[in-house]
C-alpha cells in the first residue's frame, strides 16, 4: 500500500501486525520510453562486445598485436557511441532535479 504525502512517498506495511510507514526515495522522473535503445546504446554494446571476444581469443594464445587490436576496437566503440550520441541518436539529455538528502 502506498500513499504519497507533500513532497514525499511513504509506504505503509505490515510487521508483526502493526502498520509500519517507511519513507522512500524515487527517482524525479520517469524513465525514457525508449529503455535505453538507442543506435549509441547498440553502437557502444556491439563494439565493445566485439573488442572483448577479440582480446579473449588473443589472451590463451599469447597474442599481444590482437589484444591491442581487441582494446583499439573498444575504444572506437565508446568514441563512436559518444559521437552518435553528441549527434542526437541517444538517450535525451533532460535536466533532473537535484537529489533531496534527508
Amino acid at each position: 500500500m502506498e500513499r504519497e504525502t507533500v513532497g514525499q512517498t511513504v509506504i505503509v506495511r505490515q510487521v508483526n501486525g502493526a502498520n509500519v510507514e517507511e519513507p522512500v526515495g524515487l527517482p524525479p522522473m520517469a524513465a525514457h520510453a525508449n529503455e535505453g535503445k538507442t543506435i549509441a546504446g547498440w553502437t557502444l554494446m556491439w563494439l565493445v562486445g566485439i573488442g572483448a571476444l577479440i582480446v579473449a581469443i588473443g589472451m590463451p594464445m599469447g597474442s599481444t598485436p590482437l589484444m591491442i587490436a581487441g582494446i583499439a576496437v573498444a575504444i572506437i566503440g565508446l568514441a563512436a557511441s559518444a559521437i552518435l550520441r553528441a549527434m542526437g541518436h541517444g538517450q535525451p539529455r533532460t535536466a533532473r532535479a537535484p537529489a533531496e538528502t534527508p
